[in-house]
């Protein structure tokens, strides 16, 4: 390990981040990320990724379906094989929760590998620094979503993807997710205990999910879950632009077609990959 290496562990114990910023990312950091992720990927979750030659270069918005609640490893099993083709040149950005990014030392981790607060200007920067931006607009509604859902991909009518997307026409490249919300199994999303415990208000997450997780048993909150060793895929689609989706001079209905371009795509790969899936967990 290198002096540089050690700075940069250095600064995610203790180093004062902004939330906002686009220059927090540390490919150091990913560089000594990469071989226990990669064997993560490989060994326990048997994970594949299919499609990144259909991400175009330049500025381009990835959009995904969220499994796994807040244990949501997909994304590092995408970001593996990315950065073993792509290096440090072209680096992915991820729009994160409010409440993630206030969780110390784990605030300063997401910093470092590219995770940036979610919002609109946050986003123009990087697509005008010609980057590419993940997002998951699903977030804790859909993550949460129970387990004979699993298969069900649901945005929970959050389209400021869609908006973003139709105000900037950078390309869209629908992503799916799959395998990771067998990690654990969703019983119910917990709509009205989140309005019981103020979670809605507090956490800004519509979801207080019951589940059966590993160490907990039974698990009641949005909490981090130990995952089974489910297989995942991960699967990139044609990109389009909101443009050659509608020509309607309205915005909300160029709104309302790109989000359900977006999630009829991602749900088309979802149908097809299902198909190849035998058991839960077992793939």
């Amino acid at each position: 390990m290198e002096i540089s290496d050690i700075e940069s562990l250095r600064e995610v114990v203790t180093g004062a981040l902004d939330a906002d910023s686009t220059d927090n990312f540390d490919y150091r950091l990913v560089r000594l990320a990469l071989p226990p992720v990669h064997a993560m990927a490989r060994l326990y979750f048997r994970a594949e990724v299919h499609g990144l030659d259909r991400v175009p270069d330049g500025p381009a918005m990835l959009v995904g379906n969220h499994n796994a609640g807040i244990t949501f490893l997909e994304p590092f099993m995408m970001a593996d094989i990315w950065y073993r083709l792509h290096g440090e040149r072209d680096p992915l950005f991820f729009l994160a929760h409010d409440a993630m990014v206030k969780i110390p030392l784990l605030r300063n981790v997401l910093l470092k590998f590219g995770c940036v607060r979610a919002s609109k200007a946050n986003s123009m920067k990087i697509f005008d620094a010609g980057r590419k931006l993940v997002v998951f607009p699903g977030g804790n509604y859909e993550a949460f979503r129970k387990f004979s859902d699993r298969h069900t991909v649901d945005f929970g009518g959050h389209k400021g993807f869609a908006r973003l997307a139709v105000e900037t026409d950078v390309p869209v490249v629908p992503m799916l997710s799959i395998g990771g919300h067998e990690t654990f199994f969703v019983l119910c999303r917990g709509e009205r205990l989140a309005k019981l415990t103020r979670a809605d208000k507090i956490l800004r997450s519509r979801s207080f999910p019951v589940a059966v997780a590993l160490p907990w048993g039974m698990m009641i909150g949005p909490f981090f879950h130990f995952p089974l060793p489910a297989k995942c895929t991960v699967e990139f689609g044609e990109p389009f632009r909101p443009s050659e989706i509608t020509r309607d001079d309205a915005t909300d209905e160029k709104i309302d077609a790109v989000y359900d371009e977006a999630i009829g795509r991602i749900q088309a790969m979802m149908d097809e990959q299902a198909t190849k899936r035998t058991h839960p967990v077992i793939g």
